[in-house]
């Protein structure tokens, strides 16, 4: 195994769905080893949030088979990855927009998808989920983008197509990666965060560790679904 993954997705009590979706799927090619980690979480003032986090993940996961993945070994531009992400995710946005405006209801989700090729990464999002690099430090990539109440600005299906931003990067075996929605990020604590990167844990001990933070975290409040995502090469 290329890769040290582990996850943890969780309703909790406060809702009668959970509305994140996510994707892990790791793949050896001839190129070497690629990942790529999903979590999209469906915005809950609208409708039917699982169906459009859900429908993105299985489309943009899809993508990454059938036209990523093929692209990357043949070693793509960065710019040339962007543009392809951006005309899928432009497509799931139609889509939900489309059954949306039908419905008389919008449909819409946050995105964020990490790709992880042989010492490179890229990472895209639209909203607020959150990715760290972790090692001796630990880098958030990226940022949250709200208004000036803490709303969210964008999604995926609801009105314009969204900015789709992009932050790329180096990395080796001695770094690891969490990709979390926000209701997880809310739970997690410098020190929490710094544990999930130790390499010497186990996979069991890594889920146990993660379903303590979210424990934690729903002792302190929190009710939204918690979705987090740990990798690293091995």
């Amino acid at each position: 195994m290329h890769f040290r993954y582990s996850c943890i997705w969780d309703k909790g009590d406060y809702y009668e769905v959970n509305q994140d979706s996510y994707a892990l799927q790791a793949v050896m090619t001839g190129g070497g080893p690629y990942a790529l980690l999903m979590v999209c979480d469906g915005v809950g003032s609208l409708v039917k949030g699982e169906y459009a986090s859900g429908l993105t993940v299985t489309y943009m996961t899809e993508w990454f088979y059938e036209q990523a993945l093929p692209a990357l070994c043949r070693r793509i531009t960065t710019k040339q990855l962007y543009r392809s992400v951006k005309r899928a995710l432009g497509e799931v946005h139609n889509r939900l927009k489309k059954e949306g405006e039908l419905a008389g209801k919008a449909l819409g989700t946050t995105f964020s998808m990490l790709i992880l090729a042989p010492g490179d990464y890229y990472y895209f999002y639209v909203g607020d989920c959150v990715c760290y690099r972790i090692g001796k430090k630990v880098k958030k990539i990226g940022k949250s983008i709200h208004g000036t109440q803490g709303e969210l600005l964008d999604a995926v299906g609801v009105g314009r197509m969204p900015e789709l931003h992009i932050e790329t990067g180096r990395y080796n075996r001695k770094n690891t990666f969490l990709l979390c929605s926000d209701g997880f990020h809310r739970c997690l604590t410098l020190q929490a965060i710094m544990a999930l990167g130790r390499q010497e844990k186990s996979d069991k001990d890594r889920k146990k560790l993660l379903k303590e933070i979210v424990l934690r975290g729903r002792g302190k409040g929190e009710k939204d679904n918690c979705t987090g995502i740990i990798i690293g090469r091995n």
